[in-house]
């Protein structure tokens, strides 16, 4: 397991341009100081001089595409652009302080940047790699954004278009192309003038040394002359929209997301016929389908074969006895080999349940209601599938207590059995309403049983005729989700919290919090929603509700002293790979968690896991801080001489081949080798030779 602290990013494969027939040489070449040469377009290319001075220059879209195949393939430098990309400037005390610097040049690098002239159509005729005139410049003028900022922002994503515009050709295309390149053509000369003078004021205040290997680089601006049609057919790979406006290439990082998403957690069965899966798995209603897709789908659009979907979200309520006995008279009409024409549609709960009394109380009577029409229809042979946004959040309470009643298991190995079948996510706030749950169950032990649920919900349908409750019985309309209608004097009333720590997931939106902020909120958020006026609507912190709850027992405590630990915030650490989870520090410290979920080595980075070391193999990867300074990628001769430092008094051995396939291992990861093969095997004998001379 990795117990990190430091967020992992990861790179995407860019379409690959085709070589031109004979394109000219783009070399690596070094300066006499020794520092690598930035890229630089080869002089072939400058042969169309549209404007001297600032330089403006005419290209091909052939000659565009081996340019921009050329820069893909050109190292990126190590060093230099850090920590300037951060934003930083050297004008800020508390910058400095932090990087360590005393001050910040702009660094001595070349980049390309496209942009899409046409503001106004930025979804047609459009090149992959570009951007628009407006991330880069004020409005209708001609000077780039500001991009430096006095704070110091790790993950300053944002301004890495801006800030690299200024370190960068720029290649133009498109409508406007004319237009939009003067004024960047003239944004870059007066930035230059300006960098000079500074470089002039820093050269008399701190000396020559001060200014060595200065950026005084004079970037250019280059048109693509073609049309967009003879890109298309010179470079079509290269094509983002074409001239219709069709996407060719998908570029959204936000819907890459939500694909992946939605492959993680699709629709899986947990229990028989109960599965679990996020909405993307629900079938369509008729409503919802054109007349095309009906001709089309047949059960394509429910390959499970559903015909009853519930979905969990924090706008619903649990759905009354009188509810459920609509939905089994409804299903009682069609055949049990058969699928509905349409579908069940349920809304649930899905967190923060309110632990009043009175309030917990008809939750728990409509859970348990709930639960045996569950056990009934899948006993019976229908398949039913719990969803909600994601697919792991908001259906983990129900799902967790359908494990406990309908297994008869405690909370604690319906979190292991679920977790067998497929990752979920609990608050820690919802800790405390599962463990009230698996109280009354235990206590209660028809509740699990199905032989007495029919008596149950007859009694529960006779109070509804008598008038007993405020359930009103509607016409069930199975074409979409079952709503309950209540009288006005029974409807609750929802306070819009404005207060960013909501734990209640948002259905529309997928909020990223890290560790710290989840533990504080899951920990002390209080319990909101299902309040009645008797309760006073009082919010009661979760914490307190769980040590107001009876503690376990004794067996239970030792058996699952994993879900006991106050290490254990409400879930498991996500699982990344089969074998591999991603947590942070109480994960990793929580050794009978670890042992249940059969984990046996822990990386941990920047952290250290306190554990037993002859239980688990540890890896700790000390002084790598979530800072943006230290890096990640050392050489080999680093890694080597730094295991061999800690095998103590054994001295490590490594092959003659192995070695080389090391060398080989850099060269691919880095791009280029850190030494030459004969000096790596003289240094290594040599190191060998003094401990043989002692």
């Amino acid at each position: 397991m990795l117990s990190e602290s430091t967020v992992v990013s990861e790179t995407v494969s860019l379409p690959e341009v085709p070589r031109s027939p004979s394109p000219p040489s783009i070399q690596c070449a070094s300066n006499v100081s020794g520092t690598p040469k930035p890229f630089d377009i080869a002089p072939e290319y400058l042969g169309v001089e549209l404007q001297k001075e600032p330089p403006m220059y005419g290209i091909s879209s052939s000659q565009y595409a081996h340019i921009q195949r050329t820069y893909n393939e050109f190292p990126l430098p190590n060093n230099i652009l850090f920590p300037w990309l951060h934003g930083v400037d050297g004008k800020s005390y508390q910058q400095n302080m932090f990087f360590g610097i005393r001050r910040c040049i702009v660094p001595l690098y070349r980049g390309l940047m496209l942009v899409h002239a046409d503001e106004a159509c930025p979804y047609s005729s459009r090149l992959v790699h570009s951007v628009l005139p407006s991330e880069i410049l004020i409005s209708n003028e001609s000077e780039f954004l500001q991009s430096s900022q006095p704070k110091i922002d790790l993950r300053n994503f944002k301004s890495q278009v801006s800030r690299m515009a200024t370190i960068s050709d720029i290649v133009v295309y498109g409508d406007r192309a004319e237009d939009v390149a003067k004024r960047i053509s003239q944004a870059q000369h007066v930035l230059r003038e300006k960098r000079l003078e500074e470089l002039e004021h820093i050269r008399k205040t701190a000396g020559n040394r001060a200014v060595e290997n200065a950026n005084t680089l004079i970037y250019r601006t280059f048109i693509v002359q073609d049309p967009f049609e003879l890109m298309e057919q010179h470079c079509p790979e290269l094509i983002l929209y074409d001239a219709k406006g069709i996407l060719i290439q998908d570029w959204n990082f936000w819907e890459k997301e939500r694909e992946e998403m939605r492959v993680m957690s699709s629709a899986s069965e947990v229990t028989e016929n109960l599965w679990m899966g996020n909405t993307q798995d629900a079938p369509t209603t008729a409503a919802q389908r054109s007349d095309f897709e009906d001709s089309q789908s047949d059960n394509g659009d429910n390959p499970h074969g559903f015909s009853i979907c519930i979905e969990a979200h924090d706008l619903a309520d649990m759905p009354s006895p009188s509810t459920l006995t609509l939905a089994r008279e409804t299903l009682n009409e069609v055949p049990l080999n058969e699928i509905p024409a349409e579908l069940i549609h349920l809304d649930v709960y899905s967190t923060a349940v309110s632990m009043e009394n009175t309030a917990f109380e008809e939750f728990y009577i409509r859970l348990t209601h709930l639960l045996a029409f569950i056990d009934d229809q899948t006993s019976r042979g229908r398949r039913i599938l719990l969803h909600c946004s994601d697919g792991y959040t908001e259906t983990s309470l129900l799902a967790l207590s359908w494990i406990m009643f309908k297994e008869k298991v405690p909370l604690p190995q319906a979190y292991l059995m679920l977790q067998s079948k497929r990752s979920f996510f609990v608050y820690a706030a919802d800790v405390a309403t599962l463990r009230r749950v698996e109280l009354l169950f235990q206590r209660d032990p028809t509740s699990p049983s199905r032989e007495h649920k029919r008596k149950r919900e007859e009694a529960s349908e006779e109070m509804n005729e008598n008038g007993n409750t405020n359930d009103t019985i509607a016409e069930l309309d199975v074409g979409r989700p079952i709503i309950e209608t209540t009288k006005p004097e029974d409807m609750e009333t929802v306070e819009d919290n404005a207060d960013n720590n909501s734990i209640t997931a948002n259905n529309a939106s997928r909020t990223l919090h890290n560790d710290n902020y989840l533990n504080s909120i899951s920990n002390t958020h209080t319990f909101v929603g299902l309040a009645s006026e008797e309760d006073g609507n009082e919010h009661i912190p979760a914490q307190i509700l769980l040590q107001s709850l009876p503690p376990p027992k004794q067996e239970e405590k030792l058996q699952f002293s994993w879900f006991y630990s106050p290490r254990f915030e409400g879930s498991f650490p996500s699982r990344i790979l089969p074998f591999l989870y991603l947590g942070n520090l109480n994960h990793a410290t929580n050794e009978p968690m670890l042992k249940a979920l059969n984990i046996t080595h822990v990386v941990s980075v920047g952290e250290n896991a306190d554990i037993n070391p002859t239980e688990f193999s540890i890896l700790l990867l000390d002084n790598l801080y979530d800072d943006g300074i230290d890096s990640i990628r050392g050489s080999l001769v680093q890694a080597y001489l730094y295991v061999r430092a800690r095998r103590l008094n054994v001295i490590i051995q490594p092959n003659l081949k192995f070695m080389y396939e090391m060398l080989q291992l850099e060269q691919e990861l880095l791009g280029r080798i850190s030494i030459t093969w004969p000096l790596l095997a003289k240094e290594i004998h040599l190191l060998n030779m003094s401990y043989r001379d002692q």
